[in-house]
């Protein structure tokens, strides 16, 4: 991604950082992510918009989102794009980090319900 110095400038290093964030924060492009790096091969968009039972034009607007922000690449052989994940490691230490998270939210959770239980 190349950007003009004068937006350069203007930005700091955390707003890069929270926009690409921003753009593994929709469920529907985070599950993509999941998705292709589960099968570990690139895919078109009609695909990917079969497996998750959606228009070509929604997923083509999310794998846009996620190649601006070079979460995921395009592959094209003739008239095919195929999409994939840039940087297989960092995406996947992302998910598994958020997974993680996600896991210790759910036990306090469950530890506080078993607390009312009693």
């Amino acid at each position: 991604m190349v950007l003009n110095y004068s937006l350069m400038k203007d930005l700091t290093i955390f707003e890069f950082k929270s926009q690409i964030v921003k753009a593994l924060a929709n469920p529907l492009r985070l599950a993509i992510c999941e998705y292709l790096l589960e099968i570990d091969k690139p895919k078109c968009v009609n695909h990917i918009a079969k497996h998750f039972d959606q228009n070509q034009s929604t997923i083509s607007k999310h794998l846009s989102t996620l190649q601006r922000e070079g979460v995921v690449e395009i592959e094209k052989e003739a008239n095919y794009a195929r999409y994939y994940i840039q940087n297989k490691y960092a995406v996947k230490c992302f998910i598994d980090a958020v997974n993680g998270l996600l896991k210790c939210k759910t036990q306090k959770h469950s530890e506080i319900l078993n607390s009312i239980k009693n």
